[in-house]
Order: structure tokens, then sequence, then C-alpha cells
């Protein structure tokens, strides 16, 4: 017996040491892939601008930079805060209060992400410019849509979706019952709004908050096409590499562009330290307000109608347009861009399906499970990750991928640049494989960001209790914390999917005929002045996508589909 127990008490040190040393080799090994694909592009694009050659200008980029860097914190600043109040609007009234047209509402809150950027931007001209539609033939107005209020709207009709992403999923996973608390005691409705509901979704509306920002930041092509005289920093970044092909000097002058969103960064993560946002009662609630207001109701069923319009509006140019002879001129119905894009090969078509799949799948899964690491090592590394991970997100698409041409261009993924200098000559530049790596590390921030907000609802004493009961850690990851990151795993792949689908600043320098995508020939189609061409191509893009999307809704919630199905008909025979 003695013998017995001196065995198990020897073994036992071993078993865990052994674990703790592969759980901890393997999270190293996963921190450098992350630090590889995140950072080393941005760094090279620094150690290009500082390094290159040329006359000792480098004030004078800086100084260009300030000045657009201004420009871009005057746009995003208002965007950010107004975005979120619809995206925290939207959220309330379409999963807080019930009425009709409820399921057609929320289908279009997710509508601009079934759009390219730029065809939004395109739209909103021909609607409301000086020859728009809406203006000139109807209203008889001569305006122009240039200028800073123009990116403003469109920048916030197309990233309020964003928000609501993140802000609508701690909506519906609520712990309500501390809302019913504070009216047991007899609290009014406004002060358990302020004081309990919007605390307890801090982080999802800081989450939100700061990736609309950073997107804001980020933007290049809507102050491109209707920003006119006024530029941000991201835009002036893409007109000096594609206008004067002055890398150096978009290098030296983007590096500013990292110093605001840091610095957001660093602000949301001070706000929510030391702060918990999960409850121990994992119960489902009903989500719905027991006695609505109906003056309140019906105001934000106002507001919600308002802004859903301009989504109308906005769409409506892709419609007429894809439909129409002549954009401006001759408005008779036709078919005939159909069938000319039917001519057309549809390889970009097939290479943004198969692009937009994997790196959904692969970005979000990376995503997802760098904030688990996080979330559970609160060692520095795990900060220094945090950062890394978001780093992507901060960096204008088109220096990002400036920065995997000037790394991936030197065999062996880059390293013999430094090293290794006879090594072997495998080269990604040139290669499909590059597009996905980009793609993946670009976007791994939403996973990484909406895997931090569902982590932050969490009770950490559900996985404690799991490894008291004798469950290792791969198991406890795969039955525990896998499923309750399935939220945040389904919003990162809808997102990624479709930001994807619609990208191209990042990958428009590393793209060759053999993998153009889809956007890629819209964009150069608009870009010619055909303009129906291109509407019949975004109108097909977005029922590609839609019908993609929803492909994986129903791969998700299928069989909760079925039951309820089911559960229906057998009350109904009853």
């Amino acid at each position: 017996m003695g013998k017995t127990r001196r065995k198990q008490i020897i073994k036992l040190p071993f078993i865990v040491n052994k674990s703790t040393f592969v759980s901890t080799f393997l999270y190293y090994i996963f921190t450098l892939i992350v630090i590889y694909g995140t950072l080393l592009p941005v760094i090279a694009v620094v150690l290009y601008g500082i390094g290159g050659k040329g006359s000792d200008d480098t004030a004078a980029y800086l100084l260009r930079g300030a000045h657009y860097l201004y420009n871009s914190l005057l746009l995003a600043v208002p965007v950010t805060l107004t975005a979120t109040f619809f995206a925290v609007l939207l959220s309330f009234t379409l999963w807080r209060f019930k009425f009709k047209g409820i399921g057609f509402f929320r289908v279009m809150a997710l509508s601009p992400l079934l759009n390219p950027p730029f065809v939004g931007s395109l739209s909103f001209i021909m609607l409301f410019g000086k020859r728009g539609l809406i203006t000139h033939d109807l209203l008889h107005l001569s305006v122009s849509p240039f200028g800073y209020w123009g990116v403003f709207i469109m920048q916030i009709i197309s990233l309020t979706t964003l928000g609501y992403l993140f802000i609508s999923s701690g909506v519906q996973n609520m712990q309500t019952i501390y809302e019913e608390a504070a009216r047991t005691c007899g609290m009014s409705e406004r002060k358990i709004l302020t004081t309990v509901t919007l605390p307890l979704l801090k982080p999802e509306i800081l989450g939100g908050m700061l990736l609309i920002f950073l997107a804001s930041m980020a933007d290049f092509g809507t102050p491109l096409i209707i920003g006119g005289p006024f530029q941000t920093l991201s835009s002036d970044l893409y007109i000096q590499i594609t206008g004067t092909y002055d890398m150096r000097g978009a290098s030296i002058s983007g590096a500013l562009l990292l110093v605001p969103c840091l610095m957001a960064f660093i602000l949301q993560k001070k706000i929510l330290k030391k702060r918990a946002y999960w409850g121990r009662d994992l119960q489902k609630y009903d989500l719905l307000y027991p006695h609505p207001s109906k003056r309140v109701q019906h105001t934000l069923i106002a507001i919600c109608a308002i802004f859903f319009g301009m989504l109308i509006l906005k769409y409506g140019f892709i419609i007429i347009g894809a439909f129409t002879n002549n954009w401006g001129h001759d408005y008779s119905f036709t078919l005939r861009h159909f069938v000319k894009l039917n001519e057309r090969e549809w390889l970009p078509f097939v290479n943004s399906v198969k692009l937009s799949v994997g790196v959904g799948l692969g970005s979000a899964l990376l995503g997802v499970l760098c904030a688990d690491i996080i979330y559970k090592r609160k060692a520095a590394v795990s900060k220094w990750l945090e950062i890394v991970g978001t780093l992507p997100a901060a960096v204008p698409g088109i220096l990002f991928g400036i920065g995997y041409l000037v790394t991936f261009k030197y065999p062996l993924f880059g390293i013999s640049k430094f090293y290794w200098l006879s090594g072997p000559r495998i080269i990604l530049l040139g290669t499909s494989i590059i597009i996905y790596i980009i793609c993946i590390f670009r976007y791994m921030n939403v996973g990484l960001r909406s895997g931090m907000s569902v982590l932050a609802h969490l009770d950490p004493n559900i996985e404690q209790a799991a490894h008291t009961l004798g469950a290792s850690k791969v198991r406890t990851f795969f039955t525990i914390s896998l499923p309750l990151l399935k939220p945040a795993f389904q919003i990162a792949y809808m997102k990624i999917f479709a930001s994807t689908m619609t990208t191209l600043g990042a990958i428009i320098f590393l793209l060759l005929p053999k993998n153009k995508v889809a956007v890629q020939q819209i964009f150069q189609i608009i870009t010619s002045s055909e303009i129906g061409l291109g509407a019949a191509m975004s109108l097909s893009l977005s029922a590609l996508m839609g019908v993609l999307m929803l492909a994986f809704y129903l791969l998700m919630h299928g069989k909760g589909i079925l039951m309820a199905l089911w559960r229906k008909n057998n009350e109904y025979n009853l």
C-alpha cells in the first residue's frame, strides 16, 4: 500500500510538468506565428522607409503625415461616437422589443456587409450628386456630395453594422435577471438602463467602438471617391504609393497612423481593467422588455427606419444601375449588363469564394483561440500578444500589403534577407498562399475582439470546476471553452467572410491574373466608367455572399431550427 502511494506521489509531478511543458511550448509557438504574420510586415515597412535611398526629407514626410492625421482624427472620432450610438439603438430595438417587420430590419442591419464600400460611395454620388437621381431629377437641386460630410455619412452607414454585430451579440446573451432585481427594488427604467444594462454591455460597446475607430482610420476608399478636397492619412498613403510610387514617403508618414490607434486600444484596455461582466446564473431569460413604453418604442423604431431608409437609398443605385441602359440618361429596363457579365470569365468569383471561406474559418478560429489564450494566461507576453493581434486593424490595408510585399519577396518566408542566404528558394510572393496569409492575419482581430467580449461575460470557475473533477486541459478546451466561444466564432466568421469578399486594399499589389478576385474586377470596371456592368457585378456578388452566409447560418443553427419546427408541428397536431 505504501509503495503504491509512493509511486503515485512520484509520478504525479512528472505528469503535471510534462503537460505544462507541452502547453507552454505550444503557447510560445502560437505567439511567434502571430507576431511573424502581424508585427514583422509593419516593422518591415517602417525600416523600408527609414533605410530607403533618397534625400533626407523625413521631417517633410512627417509634417505632411501630421496634417492628414488631423483630418483622420477629425473624421474618425465623431464617426465612432455616432456609429456606436446607432449600433446601440439598433441592438436594443431589434432584440429587446417586438414589432411587425422586425425580421426584415434584422436582415437589413447586416446588408452593408454584402457590398464593396466603394460601390456604396459611388451610389451616393449618383443618387445625391449634381446629376443625381434624387437631388437633380426629383428635387431639382444642384449640390455636391464631395467633402467631409459625404465621407462622414458613408462611414456611418457602413460602420454602424460593425458595431451592431458586437453589441447585438451582448444584448442577445444578457442575463436580464439583474434588470428584474432592479425593478423589484423600485428603480425606473431609465436608471436601470444607465446603471445596470449599459454597464453590463461595456465590453461589447467598447470593443465595437475600438473596431469602428480603427476601421475609420484605415479606410482609404471612401475619402478617395467622395472626399474631394478632404483627404485622410490612409487615402494620402494610397495616392503616394499608386500615384507617385513614393513608398518610402508612405512608409514614414504611415507610421503616424499607428499612434492614435494604439492609444485607443490602450484606453479601452484601461477602462475594462479589473472589471467583471459575468454572472453565475447561466439560465436564459426573456430579452423583451416586460412593460415597454410605447413612446420610447415608437421613437426607436422611427430612428431605425430612417437609418434603414438610407440603406435602401444607398443600394437603390445598384439595383437601378444594373437594370437600366445608361445611368443618368436612359433609365429603360434592360438585361444586357447581365448578358455581358455572363460572357466574362467567372474565375474571379470562384477565387473570391475560396478565399473568403478559407480566410473566414482560419482567421476566426485563430482570433478566438488567441482571445482564449490571452484571457487565461495573465503573463506579460499575453498582453503583447493582444496588442500585436489588434495591430493589423490599425494599419491601412494598402500599407499592410506593402509590408508583405517587401517582406515575402525574399526566399524562405522573408528570413533569407537577413539569415541563411543559401537556404531553399521558397518565395511566397506571386503565389495564392500569400493572399490567404495576409487576409487571415489582417482580420484575426475581429475574432480576437469578439472572443474577448464573450469571455468577459463567462464565469472562470466553470473551467476550474472541470479541472477539479479531473478533466484535462485539452478535454476542457474542446468540451467547455469552444462551445462557450461558439457565438464569438460565428460573429467573427460572418464579418471576416464579408470583409474578405469585398477587400481590395491589402491585396491589390499581391494579386496576379490567375488569382484575381471579383472585387478587383468590379473596381476596374467602375473606374473605367462602365457603371451598368459594375452595378450588375456588385449585385451578383451581393447575392452570392447572401446565399453563402445563409448557408453558414443554417449550418450553425439548422438543428435548432428543425427542433423548433418539430415542436411547433407537434403542438399543432395536438
